[in-house]
């Protein structure tokens, strides 16, 4: 079963982590090889490295030859942490359903999302992260069916962007007069 998961587990991580054994911990696990799927459920974690991912229930589909095609996690919320370079803060994220898209290197964040990347917030309904790229969406969802839009009606995002240079003091009491404080 540990095999399904480390091409999703080496692209969340960090170059050393591939090398890291990957670790499931579940309540219960089924494989169901000629669906190609995995389901983890009650309080599963899992762990390579300095990725992170947790949630009440894990799906993994793969294709034929066992490579992941997507991960969806559902939790109260499920979360997910990885630290995407050595010496840089982790990229938190939560939501309500974490999906994986393997072929896009993509966490798409649905209902109650939260994704926190370099002390930067961005939280609504629906949050997108393109893992290479280092590029967040927020408050669009273009797949149809999902229901993030529901939980809260209104479809607002709210972001948090702290200032580049946190050592430039002559910038620092403008950029802090003109921004609205934090909840």
């Amino acid at each position: 079963m540990s095999l399904l998961l480390y091409p999703a587990a080496s692209a969340f991580a960090l170059p050393s982590d591939s090398a890291q054994p990957i670790r499931i911990q579940a309540n219960a696990a089924t494989l169901d090889d000629k669906r190609n799927t995995a389901v983890y459920t009650g309080n599963v974690i899992i762990t390579q490295g300095s990725m992170r991912l947790t949630g009440s229930r894990v799906t993994l589909t793969t294709d034929a030859n066992g490579e992941l095609n997507k991960l969806v996690t559902q939790g109260g919320p499920a979360t997910y942490q990885q630290t995407p370079e050595a010496n840089k803060a982790p990229v938190k994220a939560r939501a309500q359903t974490i999906e994986y898209h393997a072929a896009d290197e993509r966490v798409v964040l649905i209902d109650k999302a939260f994704l926190e990347q370099s002390g930067n917030t961005f939280q609504g309904d629906y949050v997108s992260y393109d893992i290479p790229a280092q590029v967040v969406d927020a408050g669009r969802n273009s797949s149809s069916g999902a229901s993030g839009a529901e939980s809260n009606g209104n479809g607002r995002i709210e972001i948090t962007i702290q200032p580049r240079s946190r050592g430039a003091e002559s910038a620092a009491p403008a950029e802090d007069a003109s921004e609205p404080a934090a909840p």
